[in-house]
C-alpha cells in the first residue's frame, strides 16, 4: 500500500513537471528556428546586394568574361549606334551592362571623332559608375599624355608625349582596362605591328589649339640634337643625348620637318631626336650594347613597330645601327638598320 501512494506520489509530480520542460524545449526550438530565419533572410540580403551590383559582360571571339565597367574607356567608332549598356568596341568585341541600371547621364556624340565622353549609370541603392567613351578618329592623332612619355602592354609599347599615331581598330583587354593598338604606319594595322597603349591615355589627348600653345612637357634627348631658330636655320648649339629639356608640348612644321619648340627660349629640336621615328622590321633583330656585344636576350620580331632615334650610328664594325626606345646613358640599345631595310 505504502508502495502505491509513494509511485502515485512520483507519477503526479513528473505529470506537474512535464509542461514546464516542455515549453522550455518548445521554446529553445523556436529560438533556434529564428535564429535560422534571422541567418538566412541575412544571406538572401547578402545575395541581394551581389546581385544589384553594377558589372559587365565582355565578350571577345566568342568568350566572355566579367568586368567591373567602372572607371574604364570604351573605344567606339565613329557615326556608329552608341547604347550606353550595350556598348560595341571598333573590333566588334562587346560590353553588356549587366544588373537593374539607370541612365543619368549620356552626353556620347559619335560624330565627334577623336573626342570623349562620361556616361554616369545609376543602380539600386544609389550605386553610381562612370566610364569614358572614346570615338575613334581617323588620320594622325597627336597624343597629349599626362607625363613625357607611358608605357604599354610589351616592352616596345613605350610612347612619348605629342608623338603622333594612326587610332587602329585593334583594342584587347589585359591587366583590368582596355588598350588599343597605335601605329604609326597605317590605320589598318594588324595586333602584331602595333604599339599598345591604355586607352585613357588616348582620350585624354584631345587638345584644343589653346591648349597645344601653352601645355610643356620635360622630355629626353634621345640622340644628340641640333638647335634651330623658327626658320629651320642651325644655330650652331647642340643638346647632348640623355639631357632632359622642358618643351612646347605641340610639334610644329617648319620646312616639312617636325620640331619640339623648346619652353624657356626661342629654340627647336628636331622631334626624331626626342619622340623618335617608328620603323617596322623586316626581319628578326638583336638589340646590341656595341658592335660585339649584345645588350641582352631579346629578339624582336619581324613585323613589329620599333621607335628608332635621330640618324644611324656608324660603329667599328662598319655596319650602321639605330638607338632603340629603352635607351639610356648605361643601358645602350642599338638595332641594325639592315634589319628596317
Amino acid at each position: 500500500m505504502k508502495k502505491a501512494k509513494i509511485i502515485s506520489l512520483t507519477a503526479a509530480a513528473l505529470l506537474a513537471v512535464a509542461p514546464i520542460v516542455s515549453t522550455s524545449i518548445v521554446s529553445a526550438t523556436d529560438a533556434t528556428q529564428t535564429g535560422n530565419t534571422v541567418t538566412s533572410n541575412n544571406t538572401q540580403t547578402t545575395t541581394s546586394e551581389t546581385e544589384q551590383k553594377i558589372s559587365a559582360q565582355y565578350t571577345h571571339d566568342g568568350k566572355t568574361e566579367e568586368i567591373d565597367p567602372n572607371n574604364q574607356t570604351f573605344q567606339i567608332a565613329a557615326n556608329s549606334t552608341f547604347d550606353p549598356t550595350n556598348i560595341t568596341l571598333t573590333n566588334g568585341d562587346t560590353v553588356k551592362i549587366s544588373g537593374k541600371v539607370s541612365v543619368v547621364s549620356n552626353p556620347v556624340d559619335t560624330s565627334k571623332a577623336g573626342d570623349s565622353f562620361t556616361v554616369q549609370l545609376s543602380g539600386v541603392n544609389n550605386s553610381t559608375i562612370s566610364y569614358q567613351v572614346f570615338v575613334k578618329p581617323t588620320g594622325l592623332f597627336q597624343l597629349n599624355l599626362p607625363q613625357s612619355y607611358v608605357t604599354g602592354l610589351g616592352d616596345t609599347d613605350t610612347v612619348y608625349q605629342g608623338q603622333e599615331y594612326y587610332i587602329t581598330n585593334n583594342v584587347r583587354f589585359a591587366r583590368g582596362e582596355f588598350f588599343t593598338g597605335i601605329s604609326n604606319q597605317s590605320q589598318n594595322a594588324t595586333n602584331n605591328s602595333v604599339k599598345w597603349v591604355a586607352t585613357k591615355y588616348l582620350a585624354n589627348s584631345k587638345t584644343t589649339t589653346s591648349d597645344a600653345e601653352t601645355k610643356t612637357a620635360t622630355m629626353r634627348v634621345m640622340h644628340t640634337a641640333l638647335l634651330y631658330n623658327k626658320n629651320g636655320d642651325s644655330l650652331g648649339e647642340k643638346y647632348n643625348s640623355y639631357r632632359q629639356v622642358t618643351v612646347n608640348a605641340s610639334i610644329v612644321t617648319i620646312n616639312g620637318t617636325k620640331y619640339y619648340k623648346l619652353a624657356n627660349r626661342d629654340a627647336y629640336i628636331k622631334a626624331t631626336n626626342i619622340s623618335g621615328v617608328g620603323r617596322v622590321l623586316t626581319k628578326n633583330a638583336y638589340i646590341y650594347a656595341t658592335s660585339k656585344r649584345r645588350a641582352d636576350r631579346t629578339v624582336l620580331k619581324k613585323g613589329e613597330t620599333i621607335t628608332t632615334y635621330g640618324g644611324s650610328y656608324k660603329f667599328k664594325n662598319g655596319k650602321r645601327y639605330y638607338r632603340i626606345e629603352g635607351a639610356t646613358a648605361t643601358n645602350k640599345r642599338y638595332v641594325k638598320v639592315v634589319n628596317f631595310e
